[in-house]
């Protein structure tokens, strides 16, 4: 309970442009349904953080490329990118090939998706899926999460979750072949005579 009163105070005790809650290493990827390649690695090594706007309520999900050695930030143009937390993010945690992270939906028809690095615990993961369904919920309400009820703030997450499994069976089209190939040829049911008494 006190690391959690603690990560409240460093996201919502925040100035503006603050990076208030961070995860410190993992990759940035971009999935665009109907590109030549539908996912592609943006940043090979990023941080991915909560961060105040200027305006009340509103934070950002800010992907940050990580500088390699001898590197200086004016050398890269495209070192961010930012997101602005709300309910049509559908943050949700995801993996890919075992390893932990989350997904979330751009403006437009990219989805991206942070893969953290191993070192980042699943108890750092839950709490900055927290933080950002605190940060969704206060801009839905314009209010501090902390008049929010639990449940509340926990719906965001369950909803984000299952419109993303509603997602993926809805991308899934399967045929009769389909189904017989997975099960073997159906026949047709033959009913049973029944036994007169």
């Amino acid at each position: 309970m006190y690391a959690l009163r603690s990560l409240s105070k460093l996201v919502w005790g925040a100035n503006e442009g603050a990076e208030t809650f961070k995860l410190a290493s993992g990759v940035l990827y971009e999935e665009r349904p109907g590109a030549k390649v539908a996912r592609k690695c943006i940043y090979k090594d990023s941080e991915l953080c909560i961060r105040k706007t200027s305006t009340s309520y509103q934070y950002q999900l800010v992907a940050i490329r990580a500088l390699e050695e001898g590197e200086d930030l004016s050398d890269s143009l495209d070192d961010e990118r930012s997101f602005l937390i709300g309910i049509e993010l559908k943050f949700t945690p995801t993996t890919f090939e075992g390893a932990h992270g989350f997904r979330w939906n751009d403006v437009g028809e990219s989805t991206y998706e942070f893969i953290a690095d191993e070192s980042v615990t699943k108890s750092v993961r839950e709490a900055f899926a927290m933080a950002v369904a605190r940060c969704a919920w206060e801009r839905k309400h314009r209010r501090e999460y902390t008049e929010a009820d639990a449940g509340e703030v926990k719906e965001i997450m369950d909803r984000a979750e299952d419109e993303e499994l509603e997602r993926l069976l809805d991308s899934v089209k399967l045929d009769d072949a389909d189904i017989e190939a997975a099960v073997g040829p159906m026949s047709p049911v033959k009913p049973r005579p029944v036994d007169p008494e």
